[in-house]
């Protein structure tokens, strides 16, 4: 196993989870496993499991497993899957998961458990074979401040739809009317600039400052307090990445990104 990408891959996943140590009885999450299952993916030749990102573990694997890809449940790990991706998808996927990370560090702690995550890449099966994965991963367990704990996934074997051996872009898919955002990076490298996800609050707020609005006069404007808005405007340039709101106004001017 390549122990390079493998510490980058961890280094990125304590990130999403904040270092986070909380730990819960994954049996305590099986109903809400199968409620996400059936809500939330396609089914066909697939087996999904649960990811403990703060142990960087895989507390429990589908029996599916087995007729998938070759593995029983007791050898699937995150060390399986980092060290059976197709080296020609491996820097990829680290790509992937790094803008996962960035992602869901931006969205508010409401909206973590709203957004499913998709992307396709190869994985070795027991056999020595290749098949092409599709992986979906939702988020079902985090804490106060938007710490990722645990997430759910689904590997669906697309190998059949695969005759091009071409992979597609990394999808957040927003779930419960929430805003999707596919092919958010591309399989090249390439970073389509996505709409900045702004509440209808920050909306307001961003609106009236473009309007040559202060602090003060937002708040009034608003009826919210003085500290209300000054957090709203700090989330909206950490969303933006943003240093100042003369940054994130020659942004949406100057590179035409939607503001949703």
């Amino acid at each position: 196993m390549d122990l390079l990408k493998f510490d980058e891959v961890k280094q990125t996943w304590l990130q999403i989870a904040q270092h986070e140590k909380e730990m819960l009885p994954a049996s305590s999450l099986e109903l809400e496993v199968y409620k996400k299952l059936l809500s939330r993916f396609h089914v066909g030749a697939y087996y999904y499991y649960i990811f403990n990102v703060a142990a960087i573990d895989i507390e429990f694997v589908s029996k599916e497993i087995v007729s998938v890809m070759g593995y029983t449940p007791e050898n699937f790990s995150v060390e399986t899957v980092i060290g059976n991706i197709h080296p020609d998808d491996k820097a990829r996927f680290l790509a992937y998961e790094q803008k996962v990370t960035d992602f869901f560090s931006k969205l508010s702690p409401q909206d973590v458990l709203k957004y499913k995550v998709s992307y396709d890449y190869r994985l070795r099966c027991a056999d020595g074979s290749y098949k092409w994965i599709l992986q979906q991963v939702s988020t079902i367990q985090s804490n106060e401040n938007g710490a990722v704990i645990r997430v759910l996934g689904v590997h669906t074997d697309i190998t059949h739809f695969k005759t091009d051996n071409k992979p597609a872009g990394l999808s957040f898919i927003g779930l419960d009317n929430n805003p999707s955002y596919h092919n958010a990076l591309l399989p090249d490298g390439n970073q389509p600039l996505p709409p900045l996800l702004f509440t209808n609050r920050e909306k307001d707020i961003f609106k009236l400052v473009l309007a040559g609005k202060n602090t003060e006069e937002i708040s009034s404007l608003l009826s919210i307090s003085h500290h209300t808005v000054s957090v709203h405007r700090k989330n909206i340039l950490k969303k933006s990445s943003c240093k100042s709101f003369l940054e994130l106004i020659s942004l949406v001017n100057t590179q035409a990104v939607e503001i949703l």
